[in-house]
């Protein structure tokens, strides 16, 4: 019952997530610079099933492929960013490795380890979503990496507007 439970949560985040990037932030920043959606990664649980977690990863980035026709660039960047999750947070932890235990959250880390993970994750995440989309279109890579870096800043802030103002529960 409980894993049945975390899906369906799971699921409603996801549609919640795209509800918001497709209605609402795409019209408005035309689908640069605003990926919202990038927060699922963020927040999934870290003790639950990493199959399940890179399937509901390229879940989402398939919705939005299939509401944005972009092709495919956002699953695979999704997925990408939900494979290197656990890394990034490994490096992130140093050798205090907090993840291992069956409550970790993120926000458990530092603030600075917790701004650097988050970035790091979009950072990712974007680059590899804008390195896909300029070849689709045939541009310099000055603009790749403009792009990228405006844009991860931008899901960053984001983010860290979501964990200020979302409470912690203990």
């Amino acid at each position: 019952m409980n894993f049945f439970k975390s899906f369906i949560i799971s699921i409603f985040f996801i549609f919640i997530l795209c509800l918001i990037q497709i209605s609402i932030l795409n019209p408005l920043f035309l689908g640069y610079y605003s990926y919202i959606y990038v927060l699922f990664i963020l927040v999934f649980p870290y003790n639950r099933n990493k199959y399940l977690f890179l399937i509901l990863s390229f879940l989402i980035g398939w919705i939005i492929d299939h509401c944005m026709n972009s092709g495919g660039i956002h699953a695979f960047s999704t997925t990408l960013s939900a494979f290197l999750r656990c890394s990034f947070l490994q490096f992130f932890d140093g050798k205090n490795f907090i993840i291992n235990r069956n409550g970790f959250s993120i926000y458990e880390l530092p603030f600075i380890r917790k701004i650097l993970y988050i970035f790091s994750l979009i950072i990712t995440h974007h680059c590899s979503l804008l390195i896909l989309a300029i070849l689709k279109e045939t541009t310099l890579s000055r603009i790749i990496f403009y792009r990228t870096i405006y844009s991860s800043i931008f899901t960053t802030i984001l983010c860290i507007i979501y964990f200020f103002f979302r409470k912690i529960k203990h």
